[in-house]
């Protein structure tokens, strides 16, 4: 069964935590390692944290955490950015 990589967003809610989007960043891991690498955040967890991104690899159906990301919400704005900006150039170099 193929890998494939995900970057998912959350945000805090007074339920928890709400996915709210998905970024499918392929199935090379290393093309997805180096846009996830680009991204604005910290590893650190505190209590102003309300948004994070989650790097999952999905492997054989199960979803595997690589990393996550604490994001204001200016980081999300340039990730988002960065993120749509490599997607599509791996989708254009790879012909579809």
């Amino acid at each position: 069964m193929e890998t494939k990589y995900y970057i998912d967003l959350h945000i805090k809610t007074p339920l928890g935590f709400e996915t709210y989007g998905t970024f499918y960043l392929g199935n090379n891991r290393e093309k997805a390692i180096a846009i996830f690498s680009q991204l604005k955040g910290t590893d650190s967890v505190s209590e102003k944290s309300i948004l994070h991104m989650d790097f999952t690899e999905m492997r054989n159906g199960i979803p595997l955490p690589i990393q996550i990301l604490h994001c204001t919400i200016d980081d999300i704005a340039i990730n988002g950015r960065i993120i749509t900006r490599d997607v599509f150039k791996n989708l254009a170099l790879e012909g579809g």
